[in-house]
C-alpha cells in the first residue's frame, strides 16, 4: 500500500521528493486550519507535516541522510491511513483511490478509509500488547477476524494476486480454530 501510494502521489505532484516537498504544499494548505467547536481555537490539523519532521529527527540523529526514500520507510501505518481521510483525500484530488486495482462498485474512500481504519486500530492494540482476544474473561475473537477479514479486502482491492503470495503464510483461521479448542 506505502510503495503504491507514493507512485500514485510522485506522479500526482511529478515529483519523487513529494513528501518531503510537499511539507511546504497540500501538507499546509490553508483548509487543515479550523475552528475548534469546544473552545473556539483554532487547530491546524498538521499531523503529516509533523509526522514527516519527526522522521526527519530520527534520521538526523541516527546520521542517516534524509531521502525520499528513507522517509517513506519511516512512516507509520497511521501517516499512509490518514490521506484516506476526508480532509488530506481532498487536497490529493481523490489520488490516494487510484492505488486499488479491483475496488468494488459503490466503494470509495469511505469504505476504504473504513476498513484501514479497523485494521490500524488491530495493529496498535497489538503493538501496545493489548488482548486481541478477550472480552473481559471471555475469549472472543471476533475483533480478529474483523480486522483480518479488513486486510484481506485491502489486499484484494489493492491486487487479488496478492492473496495466493501470502496464503502459505496466512494462518489466522488456522490458529484461531486451535485456540478454540483449549
Amino acid at each position: 500500500m506505502r510503495n503504491r501510494l507514493n507512485d500514485i502521489l510522485s506522479a500526482h505532484f511529478t515529483d519523487p521528493d513529494w513528501i518531503i516537498n510537499q511539507k511546504t504544499g497540500f501538507m499546509v494548505d490553508p483548509s487543515l486550519t479550523f475552528t475548534y467547536k469546544r473552545t473556539g481555537q483554532q487547530r491546524t490539523n498538521d499531523f503529516l507535516k509533523r509526522e514527516i519532521n519527526k522522521a526527519e529527527k530520527r534520521l538526523r540523529k541516527t546520521g542517516t541522510p534524509i531521502t525520499s526514500g528513507k522517509i517513506i520507510a519511516e512512516q507509520t501505518l497511521g501517516f499512509w491511513t490518514d490521506l484516506f481521510e476526508v480532509h488530506h483525500y481532498r487536497l490529493l484530488k481523490g489520488k490516494p483511490i487510484q492505488i486499488f486495482q479491483t475496488l468494488p462498485a459503490g466503494h470509495g474512500r469511505k469504505e476504504v478509509s473504513d476498513e484501514l481504519d479497523k485494521i490500524r486500530r488491530f495493529r496498535n492494540r497489538i503493538n501496545h500488547n493489548e488482548p486481541v482476544c478477550f472480552v473481559g474473561n471471555n475469549i472472543d475473537f471476533t475483533e480478529t477476524r474483523e480486522a483480518h477479514a479488513s486486510i484481506i479486502k485491502i489486499l484484494t482491492w489493492i491486487e487479488p494476486k496478492l492473496l495466493k503470495l501470502i496464503s502459505d503464510l496466512d494462518k489466522v483461521q488456522k490458529v484461531i480454530a486451535n485456540a478454540q479448542k483449549i
